[in-house]
């Protein structure tokens, strides 16, 4: 048995530490750290609930309780160094930190200068209530700012500390000094990231606790080499005054290194709380009935780091897209890019169910039972991957299964999604680097930043020619001729047939798409390589964007075209023409009615609404006719079954859609594919953007094509619609640059050595 403290350490000891049931022969000890503006009393409780062997220590700050009359400190630093040289005597037997809120912070300090030291550490380190130290630099806090009735609110806001005591005017001027020191601590505090902790380290946190999103406890991997538990529990900020049994208990088994692996859990089983958004993450947690949930510990999470970026971004990620060597997707959201690269996860949707794969894992299968799109909601909320964006495509025939059609010939894959191993977000001058692998990230750095430097050097002045102005035009000329009869006959509404116009010269994709982005102004564009399908497009308008923080739900529907050639006069008739021409109006306005018939089928009545009616947006080398809906989701729905109601897009496929469909599906001699369907990108809090791809040029299967549709009701006239086919593909064959296979451009030789290096 260890001797007991004298002398001047235990003098010094004493000033930091209180001891509300002394046991100087204990054989271990728990010191706790408590939270801003706390008092030692905060763990007088926990003296008294451990065994007799163990002994816990509850540390006092300068400037409180019986420390009054010395100043207080305001700066983790100087806290944590004075908080380290107090606590070195008391590391003569097995000793655990334990810290709550901005105490986790203080122990974690605490605990990385005992380790530099070289002398007696601490045997296991339990953090409580915080976010991790990289989201604390992702997400400073605001609070060495506020004034008195800011801290106040914020006090009442987590919930610890009785109102009776912030409305009592004596009261409130004990309890503001502390919480004003404290505060400077956490608002002043960026903590490093290197070294890493080699103490074991557990997390705990409550299940609604809003400051501390469950998804971001793994990430305290980043700062720790042994990361022993993540375990949440119910309640809000301050769930351990409830929880107290179960927290001693993780601080015990933390001190005899206990519990240190939790068993996974079966991605088909885990909790949609393991996804970044807090919502639903809270949900979950009050569904669980107040048992306690171990969040999925070690799952993959991406390392991150903020660079400047001075280039442009559309040429930076298509020069990177240029040399990688791995599947990618580039997405662009009017100026904001997302570019993805590598597959860690693959979310493959069939018409007999969903198929999850990550990593190393075995796939895990999700039937389709319950509809296709269930079946893909399923399989994404078992990604376990924190803090995940998934990129993909979906493709026309996934209307199908949607609309009670028979499924495509063979087992064909209806739309490819890619959880990345490397991405970068470009937006505002500046380059958010994401890598699964901590070793890419130096590696990606070097990539971005040499491909920013080219300035956008990728285009050529060279085209190669497609046959736009006749290819099938006699065919095509006849298939509307025929939709038109089947319409007057009463089958349907409305139809969009398409023409297929091949490109019989290799074409350079990513150069193919710089140029194509500067020649038009899209809603949205992309580039991709994945799932066997390439394609670079400029998408006119959008099939849904559904928010998964709020469920907001946005269609813009685009219907009625002319051509935009340049010449203002030329053009500003072309315009009044559309208002005037009641073939266009009318298509316009039933594809509008049809959009808001599928809004209200999964949001709230009340809110669906038509923002924007008939305005002009010109898109390349046409100008649309487009409108804006919008609607809240009901309670119930899901994203996935508003994208589920707008699929396909009105504008690529009919009225009513199920006979569009099947009119589609007889009238044109191949799959549609990628066309006029979508390229998307889906976040983990539940938010889905999906673009229409229209304007597009496409290759598979060793075949490269474009293809653009007319919209077609009872007053077309094939001549007519067979000429805004042709005005669509020339927002697109305008720009098909030739590939240089003997001659690449310098950006290739510059960074394909290190695409290839991450790639394997």
């Amino acid at each position: 048995m260890a001797e007991p403290l004298a002398g001047p350490a235990a003098a010094e000891a004493d000033a930091w530490f209180r001891r509300y049931a002394p046991r100087p022969d204990a054989s271990a000890r728990i010191v706790c750290f408590g939270p801003a503006g706390g008092a030692p009393a905060f763990y007088r409780d926990w003296a008294r609930a451990v065994s007799d062997d163990v002994e816990v220590l509850s540390v006092v700050l300068p400037g409180r309780e019986r420390r009054a009359a010395e100043p207080a400190l305001t700066d983790m630093e100087t806290l944590a160094d004075a908080a380290t040289a107090a606590l070195l005597p008391v590391l003569d037997r097995p000793t655990v930190l334990f810290g709550h809120s901005m105490g986790a912070s203080v122990a974690f300090e605490v605990t990385r200068r005992l380790e530099a030291t070289g002398g007696p550490r601490p045997a296991a380190l339990v953090v409580s209530g915080r976010p991790s130290p990289r989201r604390l630099l992702e997400r400073p806090s605001p609070v060495a700012e506020y004034d008195d009735e800011q801290i106040v609110a914020y006090l009442r806001g987590l919930g610890g500390t009785p109102d009776e005591l912030l409305d009592d005017p004596e009261a409130r001027e004990l309890i503001l000094p502390p919480c004003r020191a404290d505060f400077q601590v956490i608002g002043r505090y960026a903590p490093e990231l290197h070294p890493r902790v080699t103490t074991p380290l557990r997390v705990l946190l409550g299940d609604r606790d809003e400051s501390v999103p469950d998804w971001d406890a793994s990430r305290w991997s980043e700062v720790a080499t042994r990361l022993s538990g993540i375990h949440v529990l119910p309640g809000g900020h301050f769930y351990l005054v409830a929880e107290r049994t179960a927290v001693i208990d993780h601080v015990l088994r933390s001190l005899h290194g206990t519990g240190d692996a939790p068993a996974a859990v079966p991605p088909a089983e885990l909790p949609r709380s393991t996804a970044p958004h807090e919502g639903s993450a809270r949900q979950a947690g009050r569904a669980d009935s107040g048992k306690e949930r171990e969040a999925v510990t070690f799952a993959p999470a991406y390392h991150e780091r903020r660079i400047a970026l001075t280039g442009d971004a559309l040429s930076t990620a298509a020069a990177l897209s240029e040399t990688s060597a791995d599947a990618y997707v580039l997405y662009e959201n009017r100026g904001a890019v997302g570019w993805a690269e590598g597959e860690y996860g693959t979310v493959v949707v069939r018409a007999g169910g969903t198929t999850l794969r990550l990593g190393e894992a075995d796939p895990v299968e999700f039937p389709a039972d319950r509809g296709v799109l269930h079946a893909l909601d399923q399989a994404l909320a078992a990604v376990r991957v924190e803090g995940w964006r998934a990129y993909g495509w979906a493709a026309f025939e996934l209307s199908y299964p949607l609309h009670g059609l028979p499924a495509a010939a063979g087992d064909t894959p209806l739309a490819h999604l890619a959880v990345p191993r490397r991405e970068v977000r470009i937006e505002d001058g500046g380059a958010l680097l994401r890598v699964l692998d901590p070793e890419d990230l130096d590696a990606l750095e070097q990539r971005v930043r040499s491909a920013a430097a080219l300035g956008g050097a990728v285009g050529s002045t060279e085209r190669v020619t497609a046959d736009v102005e006749q290819h099938d035009a006699d065919v095509y000329r006849a298939s509307v001729a025929a939709a038109v009869e089947e319409i007057r006959a009463g089958k349907l509404t409305k139809v969009i047939l398409s023409r297929v116009v091949p490109v019989t010269s290799p074409i350079d994709m990513p150069a193919t798409y710089l140029e194509g982005r500067r020649g038009n102004d899209p809603a949205r564009s992309f580039l991709l390589r994945l799932g066997g399908w390439e394609t670079a497009g400029f998408s006119p308008e959008i099939v849904a964007r559904v928010t998964g923080e709020d469920g907001h739900v946005v269609a813009q529907p685009l219907a009625g075209t002319r051509a935009l050639v340049g010449d203002t006069e030329a053009d500003r008739g072309r315009r009044a023409e559309l208002y005037r021409d009641e073939k266009e109006v009318f298509e316009h306005a039933v594809s509008v009615r049809l959009v808001a018939e599928e809004l209200e089928q999964v949001c709230t009545r009340e809110s669906v609404a038509v923002d924007d009616f008939m305005s002009i947006k010109e898109r390349g080398s046409v100008q649309h006719l487009a409108s804006r809906l919008s609607g809240s989701l009901a309670p119930g729905r899901t994203a996935w079954e508003a994208v589920g109601a707008l699929f396909p897009a009105v504008t690529a496929s009919g009225i009513p859609k199920a006979e569009g469909c099947e009119l589609i599906r007889r009238a044109e001699r191949r799959p549609r594919g990628l066309y006029s369907g979508a390229v998307l990108t889906v976040d983990a809090d539940g938010t889905v953007d999906a673009a229409l791809v229209l304007r597009s040029v496409y290759r598979h299967e060793g075949r490269t094509w474009m293809r653009a549709g007319a919209g077609i009701v009872a007053h077309s006239t094939p001549e007519r619609e067979l000429e805004e086919t042709r005005e669509k593909l020339r927002s697109v064959s305008r720009f098909l640059v030739p590939a240089a296979e003997t001659e690449r451009r310098p950006l290739a030789s510059a960074l394909d050595e290190q695409s290839a290096a991450l790639a394997r």
